[in-house]
C-alpha cells in the first residue's frame, strides 16, 4: 500500500514537471496588410497569455515603399519615421528600427514584457493601462479581428 501511494506520488509529480506544472499559456499572432499614400504596411503583432491574461507583445511593422515618390525621397521618409521612434532597450521594453535601403523597407519592432515594463515606459507608447486589461484572449481576438487583422 505504501509503495502504491509512492509510486502514484512519483507518477504525479513527474506529470507535473512534463506538463509545465499546470501553465496555462496561449499565444495569438495577428496580422494586417495596409497600402495608401505609396508605402505598404506590413503589422503582425503576437501576444502572449497566461492564465488568460496578456504577458508580453510583440509587434512587427514593415513600411515598405511601393510609389516612385516615396523611393526617391526615402531618406526623408526614414528620418520621419525615425523621429518617431527612438530605439530603446530597457524597462522590460525593446524598441528596434531597421532600415533596408536597398528594398525600400523600413521595420519598427517593438517587445514588451508586461511583468517587467514600467507604467512610464508603457505610457510611451500609449499601452498603460494593458497589464491591468481584463481583456481575455478571446476578447483581444475578437478586437483585433474586428480591427482588420486576421488572428490564429
Amino acid at each position: 500500500m505504501v509503495r502504491g501511494v509512492k509510486s502514484f506520488g512519483i507518477l504525479v509529480v513527474s506529470m507535473l514537471f512534463i506538463t509545465g506544472c499546470g501553465n496555462n499559456e496561449k499565444t495569438l499572432t495577428c496580422t494586417n496588410s495596409e497600402e495608401g499614400s505609396g508605402i505598404k504596411m506590413d503589422q503582425e503583432v503576437t501576444m502572449t497569455f497566461k492564465d488568460d491574461k496578456v504577458t508580453y507583445v510583440k509587434m512587427s511593422i514593415d513600411n515598405e515603399a511601393v510609389d516612385d515618390t516615396i523611393i526617391d525621397n526615402w531618406d526623408m521618409f526614414v528620418s520621419m519615421i525615425e523621429s518617431q521612434f527612438e530605439e530603446k532597450k530597457e524597462d522590460g521594453v525593446n524598441l528596434t528600427t531597421n532600415n533596408d535601403t536597398d528594398n525600400h523597407i523600413f521595420n519598427v519592432s517593438l517587445e514588451i514584457d508586461l511583468e517587467k515594463a514600467s507604467d512610464d515606459a508603457l505610457s510611451e507608447y500609449d499601452l498603460d493601462g494593458i497589464a491591468d486589461e481584463s481583456a481575455t484572449y478571446e476578447d483581444t481576438k475578437k478586437d483585433a479581428e474586428a480591427d482588420g487583422f486576421t488572428c490564429k
